[in-house]
């Protein structure tokens, strides 16, 4: 018997009911089950933009933009064995991949964010920690901390974070300390073109004047100004929202008239997702001051980086030393290493325009079908980014959040695809697969989304839960 049949015939022994009522036992009911309310998955295997559960089923990865280049990519699971077998160690040592996932990932970045310019770079573990290093530099090179972020954003699960993260402060409550918007927050809206009050070409313009407004009250304030502006370059879980045309350059115009830095969190968008762009905040034509990724970076492996100027690095070096004891390892960094040629090498980021592109066409061709394409209300995004957001009635824009949770379960259990439920209302599906991911794979899931259509509409929706993902 062989090694892969050895394996299929352990996994086919797996039982996945006991497995998850031992980890309901163990672990707290803040830990989200995906398909909790239909049919959890057990998933054993990945390859590619494909996952397998423990009956060998494959499923078609739509959501898992972690596993940025594929999972189980050989060129980086080779890179990180290969390492491992040689040493693992803390940064405090020099190694050369740790020098050189720094040369490589400035060599992506414009001035004044590159090599040149003298830009730091701090790698760390994840996004969170990315995200929370950013706000200390930048509190460091202000001397404020006045921090303007927007609604339904998320940049992390840290107690500082959870302060500039809407979509997560909102649920919080007095009794749990850090769990609410703290007073050194503002939060203006989302710059939704779709379901908020301003549209069309003046959009940009019209939401970007909160921002300003804020920065002039802070000016005028004792604060003096302002810390950092926080911007997701594509905000994910509120539904694949892009920033409109001058919206990002107006917002930064007035922080920085402010005193304060801009942030660019790329977690969910960097590395040539975007398709045109290697980094997201590019397709605004606006160049921050700190970046932030996550673990994208590592294809999974916990590496996630932050670039800043060499202004803010000569700031934060005036203070305590920073040291992050597997931050920049050499295992990590291999993997990195792996995930920028596998991007440069089989050309993803062309890839990601050129599939991106023929995915938003399809999905508006099933948006413009007569009757079964009637729930969606808009598809939007960049790339292998992609939004599709559900409305009950068009003209009213109604959040279709019930149909969105039945499509999501009818496209695991019959179609053997995973999708993710995002946005405020639980009624955008978004898009953000490996980028490995075809035009073929762009046929199929438009198929099963089409039937899936024309099947609900012999659904009761009012019985229909919410599909956790």
């Amino acid at each position: 018997m062989s090694h892969t049949a050895a394996q299929h015939e352990h996994e086919a022994l797996l039982d996945k009911r006991d497995i998850y009522e031992r980890r309901r036992a163990m672990t707290s009911k803040a830990q989200s089950v995906s398909y909790e309310n239909t049919d959890p998955l057990l998933i054993v295997r990945g390859d590619g933009q494909y996952l397998f559960d423990e009956r060998g089923t494959r499923f078609l990865d739509t959501r898992n933009n972690v596993c940025h280049v594929g999972h189980c990519n050989t060129t980086v699971a080779d890179a990180v064995a290969a390492q491992v077998y040689k040493l693992n160690t803390n940064a405090r040592y020099l190694h050369p991949n740790h020098v050189e996932l720094c040369t490589q990932l400035l060599a992506t970045m414009p001035a004044p964010l590159d090599a040149a310019s003298g830009a730091n770079v701090f790698i760390v573990n994840s996004g969170s920690e990315a995200n929370d290093l950013a706000l200390r530099l930048a509190r460091a090179h202000t001397g404020r901390k006045q921090t303007i972020v927007i609604e339904h954003a998320y940049h992390g699960h840290t107690c500082e974070l959870i302060g500039i993260s809407p979509y997560k402060s909102k649920h919080g409550t007095a009794s749990v300390p850090g769990s609410t918007q703290p007073d050194w927050v503002s939060q203006v809206r989302a710059p939704d073109t779709y379901r908020g009050p301003h549209n069309g070409p003046t959009a940009g313009d019209e939401y970007a004047q909160e921002v300003v407004a804020l920065c002039q009250h802070f000016q005028e304030s004792a604060d003096g100004g302002v810390a950092a502006f926080f911007t997701e370059s594509g905000m994910s879980v509120a539904g694949v929202i892009i920033p409109p045309d001058g919206y990002l350059q107006r917002c930064y115009a007035a922080v920085r008239a402010a005193g304060g830095v801009c942030v660019a969190d790329e977690v969910q968008t960097g590395f040539g997702r975007f398709g045109k762009h290697f980094w997201a905040f590019q397709q605004s034509g606006v160049v921050p001051d700190i970046v932030t990724m996550g673990k994208p970076f590592g294809n999974g492996m916990p590496l996630a980086a932050v670039v800043c100027t060499a202004a803010i690095g000569k700031s934060f070096a005036n203070g305590p030393e920073y040291f992050n004891t597997f931050g920049g390892n050499p295992v990590c960094c291999a993997a990195g290493l792996a995930v920028l040629s596998v991007v440069r090498d089989r050309r993803l980021q062309e890839h990601a325009a050129t599939v991106g592109d023929y995915l938003v066409s399809k999905l508006r061709a099933v948006a413009d079908t007569p009757t079964s394409g009637a729930l969606i209300g808009d598809v939007r995004g960049a790339g292998l980014f992609v939004g599709i957001e559900f409305a009950s009635d068009r003209s009213t824009k109604v959040p279709a959040s019930a149909a969105t949770s039945w499509v999501c379960s009818q496209l695991k259990d019959k179609h053997a695809i995973l999708t993710s439920i995002d946005g405020p209302h639980n009624n955008v599906i978004v898009m953000k697969p490996p980028m490995l991911f075809s035009k073929d794979n762009v046929d199929e899931f438009v198929a099963a989304l089409l039937q899936a259509l024309v099947d609900i509409q012999m659904v009761d929706l009012d019985a229909v839960p919410h599909t956790p993902t």
